[in-house]
């Protein structure tokens, strides 16, 4: 119940639900980047697998509100058999993964995507590297910001960092607060490894 309520308010679809004070979201990025740090490299690309597998296959719901619940089903089946701290980091990990999933076509936009598609061989390894490009860009304009820490920053001063520059450009571009999150987060945590998108 609590990775959904989280997933939801990552993805802004739990209009209900305020986002979290500026401490406690500092808090939970900080712990998105520690999960994603310290998961398995080859447990972190599987699961991405896994739920782009399900996402593309079983979870296109036209109603977002829909395709999140079918995104969190799938992630909870994928990290319940997993030991409690695992578990957990899996979670974190499949908040990231979905939300960046959702998001994808707001980072690259059809009449891009179907520039690619009508040029390469490989689409989704061609939007793959589009979408790492413009995660790079985003992180760019995060280092050169008044948001950013500084390189020797620890976790915790880089996710305040991360949020308040992620608020700053959810308030100036059609990019919300909980996009710009997760691709920072991803990029950041993951060393920019985007692997084959749709």
């Amino acid at each position: 119940m609590r990775a959904a309520l989280i997933v939801l308010a990552l993805c802004g679809v739990a209009r209900a639900e305020p986002r979290p004070a500026p401490p406690a979201r500092g808090t939970y990025i900080a712990e998105l980047i520690e999960a994603l740090r310290g998961i398995d490299r080859t447990a972190l690309a599987n699961t991405r697998k896994y739920i782009q597998t399900v996402e593309r296959n079983k979870c296109q719901a036209p109603e977002m509100t829909l395709r999140v619940g079918c995104l969190l089903e799938a992630a909870g089946q994928n990290c319940k058999q997993l030991p409690d701290d695992a578990r957990e980091r899996c979670r974190r990990a499949s908040d990231v993964i979905a939300t960046n999933l959702l998001a994808e076509r707001v980072f690259v936009p059809n009449d891009v995507r179907f520039q690619i598609m009508s040029k390469q061989r490989d689409a989704r390894a061609a939007i793959a590297r589009e979408l790492d490009r413009r995660y790079a860009a985003l992180v760019t304009e995060l280092a050169l910001s008044e948001f950013f820490p500084g390189p020797r920053a620890d976790t915790a001063a880089l996710a305040t960092g991360i949020d308040r520059f992620c608020s700053d450009v959810a308030g100036t571009r059609a990019l919300s607060w909980q996009y710009c999150v997760s691709a920072v987060v991803w990029f950041v945590a993951s060393d920019g490894a985007t692997e084959e998108t749709r």
